[in-house]
């Protein structure tokens, strides 16, 4: 009988080796596709977690945050990048098996390319007739406004424990070995940093990007990456990219 799931060790033997697939990609161009493609999952997940919060009903955030993941779960079954999850090549870097130069390139090129990914969804999705009602535009801006109101540290704080989740289900999804233990791997931790309101730096590209679509007046792009956008993305590394991978090492890899 075949195994459903890995243990530890190989689970975290897997992700060194996605590390090392990743990191290594000497193509530029094919890491931007792959950020850009997730950067359109995770959009196309953010609308449905947006129309859902539109529904009048107790439980809508909680249907929102169930719709969420199928953004991680396409990106998991089509090996896309998302900066969150590739801040798990840091623990490739610790096993000293990508540099540190692959590391940080990686990691820019698919930020870029998600950002990018998530403006191009956020450019068709305004076209297509998706934000024509009001209630939606409302909901739309008020995300945008309880995302700008929260303070540079709480930015970090909130992408911290954003990224501790959604990488956990990165590991847990590699640690499957059938297509249902992964949609489930991506689907409980996912939406639990959704449910409880936690930063993640490409579903806020997008909010943002629609939000300035809505209102073109608002949200300034500039003020917008170094106040919103940049405080995250420290969150999100500093839990997928430091914290995790320190863990893994230590419990996993180091052998004194």
């Amino acid at each position: 009988m075949s195994k459903t799931f890995l243990n530890p060790i190989e689970t975290i033997s897997s992700v060194i080796d996605m590390g090392i697939t990743r990191g290594r990609e000497k193509s530029s161009i094919k890491i931007l596709i792959s950020g850009f493609m997730a950067g359109m999952f995770i959009s196309l997940a953010c609308i449905g977690f947006l129309i859902a919060q539109t529904f009048d009903f107790p439980f809508s955030k909680f249907l929102g945050a169930s719709i969420f993941p199928i953004g991680l779960m396409l990106c998991v079954f089509t090996g896309t990048s998302l900066f969150t999850g590739n801040s798990l090549l840091s623990l490739s870097f610790f096993t000293k098996d990508i540099t540190l130069f692959q590391l940080v390139r990686n990691l820019i090129l698919v930020w870029i390319g998600n950002f990018l990914g998530s403006i191009f969804v956020a450019f068709i999705s305004f076209y297509s007739g998706t934000f024509l009602l009001q209630n939606i535009q409302e909901v739309v801006l008020n995300a945008c406004i309880s995302k700008i109101n929260i303070s540079f540290i709480e930015g970090i704080f909130s992408g911290f424990l954003c990224n501790l989740l959604v990488a956990i289900g990165i590991v847990m999804a590699l640690s499957a070995t059938d297509a249902i233990g992964k949609l489930f791997a991506c689907w409980f931790p996912i939406m639990l940093f959704v449910l409880s309101g936690y930063q993640h730096v490409v579903a806020n590209m997008y909010i943002f990007s629609i939000g300035k679509f809505l209102c073109p007046s608002y949200l300034p792009i500039l003020k917008t990456i170094t106040n919103y956008l940049f405080p995250v993305t420290i969150g999100n590394f500093l839990s997928g990219g430091v914290f995790l991978p320190i863990i893994f090492y230590i419990l996993y890899v180091d052998k004194k």
